[in-house]
């Protein structure tokens, strides 16, 4: 497996042409908690006013103002649990090696100490802790300072409708300028579809340009898959028949986080033309229109499954798949994380009383219905690779002529991998908020 040198970077000083890229100038969008991270971002470029000016003991929490005038309210067991001295962090591992089995939750100060540098700390249980003035705003607990944390994690996806245009990259720019693969990923994670023209002719072109960026995922197909009509098909894609709207690999429990689908051969005419749509965009209108629909999807797990043989050498010789999650999943704060949707492979088994059946299935097609409203229909062209976030985009293709050359390369990227080169890159352009 190639493994790109350049994956492992550190910040460099920074460059006003990569601000753009990463959203900190001239973005225009309601005021949020993520615009005022945004906004709060420049000054952390800048030098720090020094340290920590004052503090005081309240409740379970010290309250701290710091030279620039931000207040930061920082519980005492956190800041036990987070010290940053030799002893309990490593800085070269960058991890902590203080054990929950000493953490005290009822550790208090007897001594603080405001400092130029920030933040003297005497404990209850004999320790001493210091920390900088950086690191504790950055931590400090404010809608602000969590906001910047949550854009590290993951951009704000922005949902779209049928009007959709896709944005086209060049595959040999996104292999050897580090700032158009920035810009790539970014679009990626903020709008989940992009079109990369100008791919080589060649079925590991895919693989090649993820291994790039980091590691392809594998599947029980491989580390790729040629989707044509394939004589003995273990999959329904790898036949000529229309394939609705879908997710890639369901039958996963950690679905493909994006899909790369490249044009090698396109068929002439009528036929195998491209259907895609912005589940997340589909999912908030049955929120919005069916509210008890959108419950029902999103609290009613569904079975997937997948269950075959090879078709090639580089394949499982045989596999049998099952996955079990809402085909609408929300995270704690009741925001979609996933779509998952694939009438080919969703289960005939139902772990649900016979009574609530009907109901689920009418909610199920009307969000296929919203899904379908708001999808586009294009044809790729030989050269062309689209880009989708599997876990949120669906695509589907028309049926065409089971004697055609069509010809298409599918292979994978886990968002892990991709969050993880973005925040690499951004550091190295100096745009980290």
């Amino acid at each position: 497996m190639f493994v790109c040198p350049s994956q492992v970077r550190s910040a460099c000083s920074g460059c006003s042409s990569c601000s753009s890229l990463c959203g900190q100038k001239g973005a225009k969008r309601d005021l949020s908690l993520t615009a005022a991270a945004r906004q709060f971002a420049a000054p952390q470029m800048k030098p720090q006013v020094s340290g920590v000016v004052s503090s005081k003991l309240r409740n379970d929490m010290l309250e701290v103002k710091f030279g620039d005038g931000t207040e930061g309210r920082l519980p005492f067991v956190w800041l036990r649990d987070n010290c940053q001295c030799p002893q309990c962090f490593s800085v070269e591992a960058l991890g902590r090696k203080l054990l929950m089995d000493d953490l005290d939750v009822e550790v208090q100060p007897t001594e603080v100490e405001e400092t130029m540098d920030g933040l003297m700390v005497k404990w209850s249980d004999g320790h001493q802790s210091e920390y900088s003035t950086n690191w504790l705003q950055n931590r400090s607990f404010t809608p602000t300072s969590r906001a910047l944390h949550r854009e590290r994690y993951a951009l704000r996806r922005e949902p779209w409708g049928a009007e959709h245009t896709m944005k086209n990259f060049d595959y040999n720019t996104l292999m050897s300028d580090d700032r158009v693969l920035l810009d790539w990923l970014l679009t990626m994670e903020r709008k989940g579809s992009a079109m990369v023209k100008n791919a080589p002719k060649k079925d590991v072109a895919g693989p090649e340009l993820i291994e790039h960026i980091a590691f392809v995922k594998q599947s029980h197909y491989g580390p790729h898959s040629p989707v044509i009509n394939r004589p003995n098909s273990n999959n329904v894609a790898f036949t000529n028949a229309k394939l609705g709207l879908h997710n890639d690999l369901p039958a996963y429990e950690h679905m493909p986080g994006i899909i790369f689908i490249q044009c090698l051969a396109q068929h002439p005419g009528a036929g195998g033309e491209s259907i895609v749509t912005d589940g997340l965009f589909a999912a908030e209108e049955l929120r919005r229109k069916r509210p008890e629909d959108f419950k029902i999807l999103s609290s009613t797990d569904m079975y997937f499954w997948d269950k075959g043989h090879a078709n090639y050498s580089w394949e499982m010789p045989e596999f049998y798949k099952i996955a079990k999650f809402p085909v609408i999943k929300v995270n704690g704060n009741n925001e979609v994380v996933q779509i998952a949707v694939s009438n080919t492979t969703r289960d005939s088994h139902m772990d649900l009383p016979p009574q609530e059946v009907k109901k689920y299935y009418a909610a199920y097609k009307r969000f296929y219905i919203i899904l379908s409203a708001n999808a586009m229909t294009f044809k790729m062209e030989q050269g062309d690779m689209m880009t989708l976030d599997n876990v949120r985009c669906l695509h589907g293709r028309e049926s065409y002529d089971a004697d055609s050359q069509r010809h298409i390369e599918t292979s994978y990227l886990d968002w892990d991998e991709a969050r993880c080169r973005r925040r690499r890159l951004q550091e190295k352009f100096g745009c980290f908020i």
